[in-house]
């Protein structure tokens, strides 16, 4: 996921337990917990290696997977 996407979420879900724990629908613990687990969400590492990148063979260099 991109990174910004997962900035505005993390906002958003955060402005979230905010609004609720504000209008008493939540305590201070769950949401200091709710706030807690999604940050450990939001850094955790999100990036991984494209399938779509090239692939070379050893012989002639010749990219792979495209027509």
């Amino acid at each position: 996921m991109m990174t910004w996407l997962r900035w505005v979420l993390w906002v958003v879900c955060l402005a979230t337990v905010a609004s609720l724990w504000l209008a008493g629908a939540l305590g201070t613990g769950a949401a200091l917990a709710t706030g807690g687990g999604s940050l450990l969400l939001f850094v955790w590492p999100g990036h991984r290696r494209r399938r779509t990148a090239l692939r070379y063979i050893e012989m002639g260099k010749q990219p792979i997977g495209l027509h």
